[in-house]
Formats: C-alpha cells, sequence, structure tokens
C-alpha cells in the first residue's frame, strides 16, 4: 500500500504522486518558517477556544463526504496538536508527535494521505490512548492562511486501511480551504474590533485580554496622555494630530520592551503595562525617560510640534490587585499629574483620589436629588451704615436620612465632578423663589437672593432659560434673585462668560464676584466684565485688625469697586472690630457669623419679622 501525497487542496489539476513510507519518519522536525508559523497562529486567537457550530459542521461535513467515522479541526501548537473540533475523538489535545498532522503542514499545497498506517511500523495507531480506536487510514489537507507551512489541517480517519476517490480528495481540499477563509475572516473581524484602526494598537477590551492571558505576576501601568492634542487639532487640523498620535504609538513601541502591553484608549489617551517591573527601578529610571522621549517634538509636515504629556503610574499588585483596580490607581495618579501641571505622578494611597471619592459618592447624590434632600439655607447680608438686612445668600445643604446635616465640602465637589452640579443648581433657584415667595405672602420685605452659579451651568445653554423660568415665577420681580460667580470660573472662559452674564443682567439680575482676590485677580478684566458687585474672600477680612498689609489690600479692593460704581461685601466677618474697620472703609456690607451664620427658611423668616 503506497503512501500518498495529493495535488494541491482544491484542486482539479495534478496527480497523485507515490512514494514510499520511509519517507516519514517519527518526529517531524518543525519547519524551518516555525517561528513565524506559531506567530501566525496565535494572531487568530482560536486556541483552547469554547466549540464553535460553524467549525463543527464543516468537520462532520468533511467524514461524511469522505465516509469515514473520525474527523478533526487540528492547529499544531509549539509541542502539541489542538482540537478544535472533533468526531470519534477522545481527547481535545495529543502530543505534537502522536500523529501524522506535524507532516502534514510541512507542504501547505498538498494533501497528505496515508492509506494504510500499518506501513508506518514507528506510526502509534492509537494516539489517544490504549482505549482508543485503532487509526489504519488517515488523510489531511493542510489549512493554509499564508506562504508557507500551515497552522494545522483537516484530517479524515478510519480504522480500516482505504483510499479517497479523487471527488473525495478534491472535496476535502475545498473544505479545507473554506475553513481556511473563515479562520482569516474571523481573524479580520478580531482585529477590526480589538484594534486601533489609527495606530494599529489594542484597543482596551484587547489590552485587557493580553492582561489576563498572560497573569503577570507583578509590573506597573502608566496612562499617557497627550496634554494639547486638542490644541494642535484646533491649530492645525485633524490630519496633524492624527499624524501626531500615530507618532507617538510609534514612540511607544519603541520604548517598550519585549513583552510591554501597549493600548490606545481615546483621542490622545494611552496604556501601558510593563511586566515583571521593579517600582522603584521604574521610578528612577524608566519613568522619567518616557516623560522625555515624549517630550521630544514631532516632525510633521516641516512642522515641529511639541506636544507636553502627563503620565500616571501605579504598581501591581500593590496598589490595586485586579487589572481594574491598578488601572483606577493609575487614572488616579494621572489626575494628580494634571491637577499639579506636573509631567508625571506616581499613586500614593496617602492621598487616595478625590476624584474616585467623588464618583463614589454619585449614587447618593443621585438618589438625594430625587428624595429632595437637599435644601437651601440663608445667610443675611447686613447692610454696614443701617445694621438692616440688605439680601441673603442661597446656600446649599444636605440633610442625609442618617447623618443629619452634610457640610458641602463633602458633597459639593463631587456634584461638581460627577456633573449633577447643574441639575442641583436649577433645584437651588428654584427653591430660592418658592421661599421669596413664601415670604413675600407673610408680609414680609422679602431680601434679595443671591445663587451661587457653578462652571458647568455657565457652560449649559439653557441656564438663562431657567433664570427667566424662575423670575416668572416670582411675578417677573427683579429683586427677587442675584447670582454669584467666583474668579476661576470666569477666567475658564472669560468670553462665554461675559457672553452669558451680559445676556443675565439683560433679565435685570445683578451679578456678582465671589471670593475676590484669592484666585486670578486683574484689574483689566475687572474692568471688562459685566457685574455688578463685588465680594471680598474672608481670607482678607480675617486679618483686616491684625496686619496693615491686608488692611491695604481691602481698602484698595473698596476703592476700585466703588471707581467703578460697584457694590461691595465683605465675607467672613465674626468681630465687631472687624466690622468697625470695614465701616471705616466704606465697605457697603458684610456677612458673616457676627450676624447669623447660615438659617433654614423658616428661621430667616423670624429674623426678617424682626426687623
Amino acid at each position: 500500500m503506497a503512501l500518498l501525497f495529493g495535488p494541491a487542496p482544491g484542486s482539479r489539476e495534478g496527480r497523485l504522486l507515490p512514494a514510499e513510507p520511509a519517507a516519514l519518519f517519527r518526529g517531524a522536525l518543525p519547519p524551518a518558517d516555525e517561528r513565524a508559523r506559531l506567530a501566525e497562529l496565535r494572531e487568530f486567537g482560536i486556541l483552547d477556544t469554547e466549540p464553535d457550530e460553524d467549525y463543527d459542521r464543516l468537520v462532520q461535513l468533511a467524514a461524511v463526504v469522505c465516509g469515514v467515522p473520525i474527523g478533526t479541526l487540528t492547529f499544531i501548537d509549539g509541542a502539541r496538536q489542538w482540537y478544535k473540533s472533533r468526531i470519534g475523538v477522545p481527547v481535545a489535545e495529543a502530543p505534537r508527535d502522536a500523529t501524522l498532522c506535524a507532516h502534514a503542514i510541512l507542504d501547505s499545497d498538498r494533501l497528505l494521505e496515508i492509506p494504510d498506517l500499518a506501513r508506518l511500523p514507528w506510526c502509534e495507531r492509537r494516539p489517544w490512548g490504549a482505549s482508543s480506536p485503532e487509526i489504519r487510514f488517515y488523510a489531511a489537507a493542510p489549512l493554509k492562511t499564508r506562504d508557507g507551512s500551515a497552522i494545522g489541517t483537516l484530517c479524515v480517519m478510519d480504522t480500516v486501511p482505504r483510499r479517497l476517490t479523487d471527488a473525495q480528495r478534491d472535496s476535502l481540499g475545498k473544505l479545507a480551504k473554506a475553513v481556511a477563509s473563515q479562520l482569516n475572516l474571523r481573524r479580520q473581524l478580531r482585529i477590526a474590533t480589538s484594534t486601533d484602526r489609527l495606530t494599529g494598537l489594542p484597543n482596551w477590551f484587547h489590552f485587557e485580554a493580553q492582561f489576563d492571558a498572560t497573569k503577570p505576576a507583578k509590573g506597573i501601568v502608566c496612562f499617557v496622555r497627550l496634554k494639547t492634542i486638542n490644541q494642535i487639532n484646533s491649530a492645525h487640523g485633524f490630519r496633524v494630530a492624527d499624524a501626531l498620535i500615530k507618532q507617538t504609538a510609534d514612540r511607544l513601541r519603541g520604548l517598550g520592551d519585549e513583552g510591554v502591553f501597549i493600548g490606545r484608549i481615546k483621542r490622545g489617551l494611552f496604556i501601558m503595562f510593563f511586566p515583571d517591573v521593579d517600582g522603584d527601578t521604574f521610578g528612577s529610571r524608566t519613568a522619567p525617560e518616557l516623560a522625555a522621549q515624549l517630550q521630544v517634538p514631532y516632525a510633521i509636515n516641516n512642522l515641529s510640534l511639541v506636544c507636553p504629556v502627563n503620565l500616571g503610574f501605579a504598581a501591581f499588585p500593590r496598589d490595586g490587585e485586579t487589572l481594574d483596580a491598578v488601572v483606577n490607581a493609575a487614572d488616579a495618579a494621572l489626575q494628580v499629574a494634571i491637577e499639579r501641571e506636573q509631567p508625571m505622578a506616581f499613586f500614593d494611597k496617602s492621598v487616595d483620589n478625590v476624584q474616585s471619592q467623588h464618583y463614589r459618592l454619585e449614587p447618593q447624590l443621585r438618589r438625594a436629588l430625587r428624595q429632595e434632600e437637599f435644601v437651601n439655607y440663608y445667610q443675611p447680608k447686613i447692610e454696614l451704615v443701617s445694621g438692616r438686612i440688605a439680601g441673603v445668600e442661597a446656600l446649599i445643604r444636605w440633610i442625609h436620612p442618617e447623618r443629619g446635616l452634610v457640610p458641602p465640602g463633602e458633597f459639593v465637589p463631587a456634584l461638581e465632578a460627577t456633573g449633577l452640579i447643574g441639575d442641583v443648581g436649577s433645584r437651588i433657584i428654584q427653591r430660592a423663589v418658592e421661599d421669596w415667595l413664601q415670604w413675600r405672602a407673610a408680609g414680609l420685605q422679602a431680601p434679595r437672593i443671591a445663587v451661587n452659579v457653578a462652571a458647568a451651568q455657565l457652560r449649559d445653554d439653557s441656564f438663562i432659560d431657567a433664570l427667566q423660568s424662575a423670575l416668572a415665577r416670582a411675578g417677573g420681580a427683579k429683586d427677587a434673585l442675584s447670582i454669584e460667580v467666583t474668579e476661576s470660573i470666569l477666567i475658564g472662559n472669560m468670553e462665554r462668560a461675559i457672553e452669558v452674564l451680559k445676556r443675565v443682567r439683560a433679565l435685570g439680575i445683578p451679578v456678582a464676584i465671589d471670593d475676590f482676590g484669592t484666585g486670578y485677580s486683574s484689574l483689566a478684566y475687572i474692568v471688562t466684565l459685566p457685574i455688578d458687585e463685588l465680594k471680598i474672600d474672608r481670607a482678607f477680612v480675617k486679618k483686616i485688625t491684625a496686619d496693615t498689609a491686608y488692611e491695604g489690600i481691602v481698602r484698595t479692593c473698596v476703592s476700585l469697586a466703588h471707581g467703578l460704581n460697584l457694590k461691595v461685601v465683605a465675607e467672613g466677618v465674626e468681630t465687631e472690630d472687624q466690622a468697625r474697620m470695614l465701616r471705616k472703609l466704606r465697605c457697603d456690607q458684610a456677612q458673616g457669623f457676627l450676624y447669623s451664620p447660615p438659617v433654614p427658611k423658616d428661621q430667616l423668616q423670624q429674623m426678617l419679622k424682626r426687623v
């Protein structure tokens, strides 16, 4: 019985070439392109995957067409052959040299057929154990996915010697081609869904899969943020920005040693994992080198562009025992680098990221908003000359069902970080108008209520509509509301702020700058802003009687404001000496614990009755 090498799979041309069994030897040597072949096999991501109905049907069809009881779709790994689909085979894998598939992959252009394995004395005819069926017939069509050796076979076997007909050989070859085509199609789909198209780097899901498959014992996670990519995009166009992102990906590939995982998360954000790296050594050498290399100018379209970076690092498993946990820690470090305007930062549990605390609080804040647990407290503004209540400031408080009154410092930053400040701010305005109307209905001289406005509200196109709606509920009374904004909010987007504040004042609502003097105070921008009032920060008022420098600062602020026809309100007044000095400096109004802490609406109503 001859050993047969068939024609190219699926081809009607060619002829059977007889050969002696001695042409095959025990334990086929690895092909010359073994490394490339194995790399190709890895790219398919098919090893050790779950059964697949499509592949099962093709194996069943091959067995039926060839009239045999046994069939497999086999992939040849480094030391084993693994069966993706199998009929009549009791095991999922076997040693690579146990059967003939290692020989079949050597020539990806021809089908290998052994009519009777008894002609090969060295061949193990029970490759899956003593209780497995004895194999006498074997035929395999290589799974050709590139030039060179195949990654596996579609093979059929029988327990009796036999030969395939020409039609059966042709069908087996065509089915092997169908398998190879499906493999390639699925690989392309997997690459499309797991790879960033611009850079060719893995996306987050692929990055996560790499981490899980490798199961590293330790390492460093790094976030890389291109700090000015949006500005580069605006100045030079998206193609230049894209080219810079691609060059960054290339630099990261070059900086990462073999085994380093690199992925792209979004527009200007990359993630890296350095396995088996010591944190101290990484921090002293690798991290600074990474930061320095990424600061080198990029050459794009005859432009030399510098794009500063922020890097956030965290150690696995020290800073997080899972990938999610250590990535969160690295993100927290990145936020620290951004906030401090530093090139890089390492996660520090002693200063656990405030951002994560904010987001952990978010579900409670949403519940509090639904349950109307946020309430308005009011602190009077006192006219220094007459001592009467000239206005009040609305201050948000959280009445927690278990904790009681929660200090605003614990939750207001979280409202801003989570984006809930807009909804809560709108509710503060609505409740302020309701309380103002209630005081009026009680026959009282209801003071104007100043409401603090966050940056998110100024950016919201519906903010002006919300104010108009509030004024309508107040019957159009223009003495019901005023708003207060901080200097930092204004500086964040001066043009937008000026536009919005002009529209606010057009409604008859006065505007005050809160905490004046603590941030970016500048005579140049104060002159241009559409405002009505300056509020001097409590830090200056606190030392006004003890330090002549602070007295001079307050004097200058009052003089500046009056020169611009603005009212001046001093915050944080706690002593009569401070009030006396403010009257001397001709400050218009004051608020602070000397007069009253923030109080609920009913308590303020009692104060108004005593006026």
